[in-house]
């Protein structure tokens, strides 16, 4: 009878501490994670940008991003743009107003100037990190940041873009078209300021920067490689958690293709131009290109 109690107890205790396991594991999972960002506050206002015709310019949209709470008259904000385009690009099912988060940071930098040197220090790598040291004695800050972000933002109707691949497809062509829209805007509003005897400020802007998070990270690359893409129109490509070698997950065979066709387009982007002969003609077309791509991970939200 002792015998069969004493095994009683040993199967409670195993049930109890597999049990107390399984709960330390499930709170590891389910715990919030700490994050050291801080709060950001926005006060968006989206400003369409007309659109003239072109790939999908009914069933798209492209829109200005705005910081402030005063109502504005749109007309009349876009003739005073003069600072460096930026165009937003959202991935699987995201919103085009995504964006306010990064625009909203950005103009409370523009108004408040750069950050104290400390923060760089702290930032940086260090050397056992693979870093290298900053000397920040002359490390030279300026008062105040010389030209504005102006963020632009495609909405993509939140289409799956992680699906298919024709909609990969579908979203590139507008990307090229939205940034050549973006460029033709730009003088648009500096003819505009003319016509009405403004003194000329700042430089016309040639290329558009992008930023794409997750699948539009991918549309980005896709869209410099694109035929119809002007010469030197994106120079500067930002992605955010974005899957460059293949998709996620290949539900439909036209995914994989056209992963591997703009894969392929970028590998002989770099490329040196030569004859058949083997005579140098240019160097790579992509030999300009800018890409920094950020990883994601526990805290790749879509805010």
């Amino acid at each position: 009878m002792m015998e069969g109690m004493r095994s009683k107890i040993r199967v409670a205790t195993v049930v109890i501490v597999s049990a107390w396991i399984g709960i330390l594991a499930l709170y590891g999972l389910l715990k919030p994670i700490s994050n050291g960002c801080i709060m950001t506050y926005m006060y968006p206002t989206y400003v369409p940008i007309s659109t003239n015709g072109g790939v999908s310019s009914a069933k798209y949209g492209l829109y200005l991003y705005h910081e402030g709470w005063k109502k504005i008259d749109f007309n009349q904000h876009l003739k005073q743009l003069n600072g460096v385009p930026i165009l937003f690009i959202p991935g699987n099912g995201g919103s085009y107003k995504q964006v306010r988060s990064l625009a909203a940071e950005c103009d409370r930098a523009y108004q408040g100037g750069p950050l104290e040197q400390a923060f760089y220090q702290e930032a940086s790598l260090t050397p056992e990190e693979g870093g290298k040291y900053m000397d920040m004695a002359g490390f030279q800050l300026p008062n105040q940041y010389s030209r504005r972000l102006d963020w632009f933002t495609v909405d993509l109707e939140g289409e799956h873009s992680a699906m298919d691949g024709r909609i990969l497809e579908e979203h590139t062509e507008y990307v090229v078209y939205a940034i050549h829209r973006i460029l033709d805007q730009y003088e648009e509003s500096h003819a505009a300021r003319e016509k009405e005897g403004a003194a000329a400020y700042g430089s016309m802007p040639k290329s558009v920067i992008l930023v794409g998070h997750s699948m539009g990270g991918f549309v980005a690359r896709a869209a410099l490689i694109h035929p119809r893409l002007r010469k030197a129109a994106v120079e500067t490509v930002l992605t955010l958690s974005t899957p460059h070698q293949s998709p996620p997950v290949a539900l439909q065979p036209s995914l994989g293709h056209y992963f591997s066709q703009v894969n392929e387009e970028w590998r002989k982007g770099y490329e040196v131009q030569t004859t058949q002969t083997g005579h140098y003609v240019s160097d790579p077309l992509l030999s300009r290109v800018v890409v920094v791509s950020i990883s994601g991970g526990y805290n790749d939200y879509q805010v």
